[in-house]
């Protein structure tokens, strides 16, 4: 069985370290006499990463529920999305590692996550299919919007153009993007005040001057200089959180991709079916685990028409990016996807968060009221008061103060006094009865409880 590479003194148990440290400080992948790998065990040295004990678990739970009160604290200028994975995840696959497939940890925590950098990448990309056109519906997005919530890159493609060092596939998409740039339709799309703002907010002297007369010639124009395309410079409003992930089953997973043709696609060999397959084994956070997006914006970097639409454009964003992108590596072949219904889930979760805040406010706000009237309130009063609030639900008033009277709650003058203020609450619930109708007075409550106060203020009790 392999073991760690560590020194003798640290032993060979690191069960209760968390999955990152194991996968990258402690993996048992090492022959103990030679210290090579031990390409046998991989398959083993992988199992002993993927648990969670309570520890991580624990962790886990602390950081979203941080996020979630730091999101509360930035409200409402952040953008808050859970979503439950309905394939696996995985993210950081170019790391280095022994097995060839490396795997993002949040360090020091050494748990999984994928970095806010991803999701904005994902995230852009949407934005820019959707603000080209490619899929008919825009989302209500635009290119100048792009460039406002996700800042202006001079080197993006559809500016650029393709290059003559670019393989033909490539060129042709580069092609197809700048096409696409070109169109009229995504220019009448540009709403111009959000350009006119762009074009005060980043261009200085006679090129402000140029473009303010004339602002969309300034979409041409990016095209064609590198030097205008340099001067635009505008970082963007939308800030995106790491992503920790809450893996199902308390646990994370091990795939399996196994390459028939490894000599074909090394460029070695013609394809053929005599291959020899090459099992590749990799980390994953299972499907069916929770994530929970977040993406903070600063509206005072934004035109006044974007101030009130930035999160109905980002959600457009993340349907599109839910239903045909995913989210961290192998996208492709169908991992790191969430259900396209998340956006409309999301909604009503928060109205229905909303909705519970309001009512607790609601709720302190009756308390506080309620104990600024307690204080007001004579002794006597306030003694009444809290008899009543603690009577069992259902429970009519009177019989919560008799029963406290019965009980000696108050005697001497007071009991006197609970007994007149007994007597004018009775007969405002009319159930102040000097005389039973009933053919059994003993079984008549409100004119036996009519006699009781009465003995009360008679003095006899």
């Amino acid at each position: 069985m392999g073991i760690a590479a560590v020194p003798r003194y640290l032993g060979q148990d690191f069960s209760g370290a968390p999955p990152g440290h194991r996968f990258g400080l402690y993996f048992p992948y090492w022959q103990d006499t030679t210290w090579e790998a031990d390409s046998n065990q991989k398959t083993a040295a992988l199992k002993q990463v993927i648990g969670l004990d309570q520890s991580c678990q624990r962790q886990i739970k602390a950081l979203r529920q941080r996020q979630a009160a730091l999101a509360e604290c930035c409200a409402p200028e952040i953008l808050i999305l859970p979503a439950i994975s309905t394939a696996p995840f995985m993210t950081g696959t170019g790391m280095e590692h022994p097995l060839e497939n490396g795997f993002a940890f949040l360090n020091p925590y050494g748990l999984p996550y994928l970095p806010g950098s991803g999701v904005k990448g994902v995230l852009r990309r949407a934005a820019e299919e959707l603000a080209l056109g490619f899929y008919g519906d825009t989302g209500g997005w635009d290119i100048v919007s792009l460039w406002w919530l996700f800042g202006f890159e001079p080197d993006s493609v559809y500016l650029t153009g393709p290059s003559d060092r670019m393989p033909p596939a490539q060129r042709e998409e580069a092609e197809r993007w700048q096409d696409a740039y070109r169109n009229p339709e995504t220019h009448d799309a540009v709403p111009r005040d959000r350009l006119e703002a762009l074009i005060e907010a980043t261009l200085n002297g006679e090129q402000r001057q140029r473009y303010r007369e004339q602002p969309l010639l300034l979409l041409d124009a990016l095209m064609a200089s590198q030097k205008l395309r340099d001067a635009v410079r505008n970082r963007g409003s939308l800030r995106y959180w790491d992503v920790i992930p809450d893996p199902a089953g308390g646990r994370l997973a091990v795939d399996i991709m196994t390459p028939h043709y490894g000599d074909y696609y090394q460029g070695n060999a013609t394809p053929h079916d005599s291959g020899q397959p090459n099992p590749i084994l990799f980390l994953t956070v299972p499907p069916g685990s929770r994530f929970e997006f977040f993406v903070q914006c600063d509206p005072a970097a934004l035109p006044e028409s974007l101030k009130d639409s930035w999160k109905i454009l980002l959600e457009a964003a993340f349907r599109h990016a839910f239903e045909w992108l995913g989210f961290g590596a192998k996208t492709a072949v169908g991992y790191g996807q969430f259900p396209s219904d998340a956006l409309e889930k999301a909604r009503a979760e928060r109205e229905a968060a909303v909705q519970r805040r309001q009512e607790a406010e609601k709720k302190a706000r009756e308390e506080a009221d309620h104990q600024k009237n307690l204080a007001a309130m004579s002794p006597l009063d306030r003694a009444i008061a809290e008899v009543v609030a603690a009577a069992p639900q259902g429970q009519h008033r009177y019989k919560a103060i008799l029963n406290a009277l019965k009980q000696g709650r108050w005697s001497g003058d007071e009991a006197r006094q609970a007994a007149e203020h007994l007597r004018h609450l009775m007969a405002e619930d009319r159930v102040w009865r000097i005389k039973s109708e009933k053919k059994k007075p003993d079984k008549d409550e409100p004119y036996q409880a009519t006699l009781a106060v009465l003995a009360y203020l008679e003095g006899k009790k």
